[in-house]
């Protein structure tokens, strides 16, 4: 397997784990004064998967075109089944791409940029985005009395730099 997709493959399972381990309630639940649930950042994460996938197919990734499902935010079981068909797909699935186009528009007053890129390095993307917005979900959960699985919210560097701390 290519060890992003692996990389990619163990992220979303970690993912997996919490979702298999925390209520509907605790998924949709927003924080006082927060606009914001674990289920909003798991449908974000979500979502920039569906649009990796079929972007790959298409050679171009658009990550601004999300559908903002409100099923992947509200209901955790949904989540949870599209989460465990991505790990599927990751290993399942391979796909060689020379070179893909990217598009992500940060400033709506001007043209969409549009950028060359390639599998390796949406990959790459990938985890960063998810471990970045797992450290977010992991501090909701802890609000709120919860636990995570260890090492999520840390990215694949942090938790080898910490094996390796531990080996000295």
């Amino acid at each position: 397997m290519n060890p992003l997709f692996a990389e990619n493959y163990q992220i979303l399972e970690q993912g997996i784990y919490l979702l298999e381990s925390i209520s509907n309630d605790r998924y949709t639940q927003k924080q006082q004064n927060m606009d914001v649930s674990i289920g909003g950042h798991f449908r974000h994460i979500l979502e920039h998967y569906e649009l990796f996938w079929a972007g790959l197919k298409a050679g171009h990734i658009d990550y601004d075109n999300r559908k903002r499902n409100p099923e992947l935010e509200t209901n955790r079981l949904f989540a949870l089944e599209s989460m465990i068909g991505y790990v599927s797909r990751f290993r399942e699935e391979t796909f060689f791409s020379e070179t893909l186009t990217v598009s992500q528009n940060y400033d709506p007053k001007n043209p969409i940029p549009i950028v060359t890129s390639n599998l390796t390095r949406e990959l790459m993307f990938l985890v960063s985005h998810t471990v970045h917005h797992y450290a977010i979900i992991s501090i909701l959960v802890k609000l709120d009395g919860g636990e995570v699985p260890e090492g999520f919210g840390f990215s694949p560097a942090t938790l080898f730099a910490k094996v390796i701390e531990k080996v000295k």
